[in-house]
C-alpha cells in the first residue's frame, strides 16, 4: 500500500473515528473469511467503520457474512461506493446504515442468478423463469376467453356457453400443453427459493441498518428488468434513507486507489484495512486498569452479566 492511502486513510479514519477498509472482487468464499480475519485480529478498533466497495457481486452467504460482522463490531457501517456494486454487492451494502455514492457509483437488483438449465455455463437472473410462467398463465386466459366469446358470437347463439367453454378449454389446452410441458417444477423451486435466500438475508440485514425505505426490500428483488439494471445515486434515495455525496476526505482516499473502486478486480479480490489501529489514550489505560482491578461477585469460571 502506497503512503498516499494509507495517509488519506488514517486521515478519514481519525476525522470519522471509522476503521477504513477496502473490498474490490467478487464476493465469494473464502475472500469473506479472509475479510472476517483481519477485523476480528485488528487490535485497538474505532467506533464505526468505512468499507469502499467495489463488486459485480457473487455469494449471497458470503455477502451476508461480511455485513453482519460489521453490524456485530461496530457502532456505526459507512460503504463508500465510487464504482459498480451489484448483486450481492447491493445485498451487503443493505446492512450499511449510510450509503456515501460519487458520480460514478451504481448499484443493482437483488434479483439472485441461478445457472441456466440444461447448460454447464452460463446464468440467469431467477425473475426469468417466474416472469416466463406469468406470461404463460396470462396467455393461457386470454386464449380461453377469446375463443369462448368467438365461439358465442359466430354461432349467433346456437351453441351454449357451456359447450363454447369446454372447446375454448380444450383448444387453450392444445395450444400450450407443448409449452408447459418443458417447464420443470424443479428449476422453478429452485428459483424461487434463491430469490427468497437474498429477500431473507436483505431483511435480517436492515432490521439492524434501518436504512431501507418501506417496500425497497420488495423492489430490489422483485421491481426490476433485468440483473445487471443500474441503479444510480438518484434512484438510490428513493430506496435507502440515508445517502450522500462523498466528503473531501473521502474523495481524497478514492483517488490514489483510482481503477481498483470504479471496476472490480478481476483475479483475486483487493481486501485489506487501510487504516492503521487507533492509538490508545491515557483513557483507554486507565479503563483497563480499572475493568481490571474492579470486583465481582460472579463466581470463578462463571460468565457475568
Amino acid at each position: 500500500m502506497n503512503d498516499a492511502i494509507r495517509a488519506a486513510a488514517n486521515a478519514l479514519a481519525e476525522a470519522t473515528d471509522s476503521d477504513v477498509l477496502v473490498y474490490s472482487g467478487d464476493i465469494e468464499r473464502p475472500y469473506d473469511e479472509k475479510l472476517l480475519d483481519e477485523i476480528l485480529a485488528f487490535p485497538a478498533k474505532r467506533k464505526n467503520v468505512t468499507l469502499v466497495l467495489c463488486t459485480f457481486g457473487g455469494n449471497a452467504d458470503a455477502a451476508y457474512r461480511i455485513a453482519r460482522c460489521f453490524q456485530e463490531n461496530y457502532s456505526r457501517f459507512t460503504v463508500l461506493l465510487a464504482g459498480r456494486c451489484k448483486s450481492a454487492g447491493t445485498l451487503l451494502v443493505v446492512g450499511a446504515n449510510e450509503i456515501v455514492m460519487t458520480p460514478h457509483a451504481e448499484l443493482g437488483p437483488l434479483d439472485v442468478q441461478v445457472g441456466k438449465k440444461d447448460e454447464l455455463v452460463g446464468l440467469d437472473s431467477g425473475l426469468t423463469v417466474l416472469d416466463a410462467l406469468s406470461q404463460l398463465e396470462n396467455k393461457a386466459f386470454t386464449l380461453f376467453e377469446d375463443a369462448m366469446l368467438r365461439i358465442v358470437q359466430s354461432s349467433g347463439g346456437r351453441v351454449t356457453f357451456k359447450t363454447a367453454t369446454h372447446i375454448a378449454v380444450e383448444l387453450s389446452k392444445g395450444m400450450l400443453a407443448p409449452i408447459m410441458a418443458q417447464i420443470d417444477p424443479m428449476h422453478v423451486g429452485e428459483v424461487s427459493r434463491a430469490l427468497k435466500i437474498g429477500e431473507e438475508y436483505g431483511r435480517r440485514l436492515s432490521d439492524i441498518s434501518a436504512n431501507l425505505q418501506e417496500g425497497a426490500l420488495t423492489r430490489l428483488v422483485h421491481g426490476y428488468p433485468s440483473h445487471g439494471f443500474v441503479i444510480d445515486k438518484r434512484e438510490t434515495t428513493e430506496l435507502f434513507i440515508h445517502v450522500r455525496d462523498a466528503s473531501e476526505l473521502e474523495q481524497l482516499l478514492l483517488k490514489p486507489l483510482k481503477g481498483a473502486v470504479r471496476n472490480p478486480m478481476e483475479d483475486e479480490p483487493l481486501i485489506g484495512i487501510l487504516s492503521e489501529p487507533r492509538k490508545e489514550t491515557k483513557n483507554d489505560a486507565n479503563n483497563a486498569e480499572e475493568i481490571g482491578t474492579g470486583s465481582t461477585n460472579a463466581a470463578p469460571g462463571s460468565a457475568s452479566a
